[in-house]
């Protein structure tokens, strides 16, 4: 511990991080009170660890329970701000009306997927009306987002694990607000219905957007690619053929046209290359400006930007914010690529998400970039040469060549 105790900022995400999973354990709903109560001993924690005359190893103990103890409250207090109705298991169908929300991926079965911010299901008062339900449709062509409807499905909640330890799609449909999946019986009709809430109303006309930049990239390049090309710059993956998405299954690629690290790396790295070269390549703003802080400001914005793009799926959400602490290291003139970034990327996105704990996503991806961030660190930098005249060089170069070859042939 002695040793770690200059490095202790590097482990505040791991106990963070603990104590989310320790809430995500437990086999009963705490009271909210413990949250908040664990938020004002964490408090109190932090500040003995810094005034108490106490040793280094003492005050990172208490460091790490702090942060423990903030971990296990914001996973409470995210679960008590996401909370919403769920559907009840019904026998049979039910009218739902209300706002389409977004165009989600097909499933493994077919048929589009539709998210639906219902205004009204049939049998359900209001206060136990779900956020949001998943409707599948079968043989249409899914409405764009904003659209209002009514159709006729089976509504049913979100399904549990199929086997002890599998995936949850219950878990993380209440953390989406999801509160009920279903099937369509009959097409989708068109009514009016009152203007929705302004936050609704926003994300509605964001993912129109979204949507009608597919429609666009699909007629220029046709069904066959401009669906796949529509996917793996955007997310969307409507437009797939069902073959090539069971190809892509079938072949071990369909992880390619999810959006992920490698299209936020690609995005904001292309945006600040660009930025500095342009700054570079004109000397008067050279002279007067930064061309590197330019460029990682322009890589932020250009990260913000993709993200709302493509949809903000959970990788690309933490592609965003370790990309974004990069360049806010690079402003603020610090290492742009460290463990410390890293660290602090990783409690961003607890503190954002705290469910993202249960996710292997989440664990794989932080955890080999720590490997390859804690390689790049201990591995031994070659010392640079003193720029020198191009003689004197050459006669570097020669005498390297001939003493590596003198030494080869012994």
């Amino acid at each position: 511990m002695a040793d770690q105790a200059d490095r202790w900022s590097l482990w505040t995400p791991v106990a963070f991080g603990m104590g989310c999973a320790v809430y995500f354990g437990l086999g009963r709903e705490p009271l909210t009170g413990v949250a908040v109560g664990f938020l004002g001993l964490a408090l109190t924690l932090l500040v003995a660890a810094r005034r108490l005359p106490v040793r280094r190893e003492t005050a990172l103990v208490l460091i790490l329970a702090a942060f423990a103890l903030a971990g296990f409250s914001t996973a409470k207090l995210r679960t008590q701000a996401v909370a919403g109705p769920v559907a009840p298991a019904v026998s049979g169908p039910v009218q739902i009306e209300g706002w389409v929300v977004d165009v989600a991926s097909p499933g493994q079965s077919g048929g589009s997927r539709i998210i639906i911010a219902p205004t009204q299901i049939e049998g359900l008062a209001p206060e136990v009306t779900p956020t949001r339900v998943r409707v599948t449709l079968r043989g249409v062509v899914p409405p764009a987002p904003g659209a209002a409807l009514r159709v006729l499905a089976l509504l049913n909640p979100p399904p549990p694990p199929a086997s002890p330890g599998g995936y949850d799609f219950a878990r993380d449909a209440f953390y989406e607000s999801i509160g009920g999946v279903g099937f369509a019986l009959t097409p989708p009709e068109r009514l009016r219905l009152l203007a929705p809430p302004p936050r609704l109303r926003l994300d509605m006309k964001i993912n129109a957007a979204r949507w009608r930049l597919a429609q666009q990239i699909v007629a220029s390049m046709g069904p066959e690619t401009g669906g796949l090309a529509a996917a793996m710059v955007m997310g969307n993956q409507a437009f797939i053929p069902p073959e090539q998405i069971e190809h892509m299954r079938a072949s071990g690629l369909a992880h390619l046209i999810s959006i992920s690290g490698l299209h936020m790396a690609i995005v904001g790295g292309f945006a600040f290359a660009a930025v500095r070269a342009g700054v570079a390549a004109w000397p008067w703003l050279a002279l007067r400006v930064s061309s590197k802080k330019v460029a990682a400001l322009m890589g932020l914005a250009a990260v913000a930007c993709y993200l709302v793009v493509s949809g903000a799926p959970a990788p690309a959400e933490r592609a965003a914010i370790t990309a974004s602490v990069a360049f806010a290291a690079v402003i603020f003139d610090r290492r742009a690529i460290s463990l410390h970034g890293l660290a602090l990327a990783a409690l961003i996105v607890m503190l954002i998400h705290p469910e993202a704990v249960t996710e292997p996503g989440f664990q794989m991806s932080f955890a080999a970039t720590a490997a390859l961030v804690a390689l790049a660190e201990a591995w031994p930098r070659a010392i640079r040469e003193i720029s020198a005249p191009w003689p004197i060089r050459l006669v570097q170069t020669a005498m390297t060549w001939l003493a590596a070859s003198l030494a080869a042939s012994l």
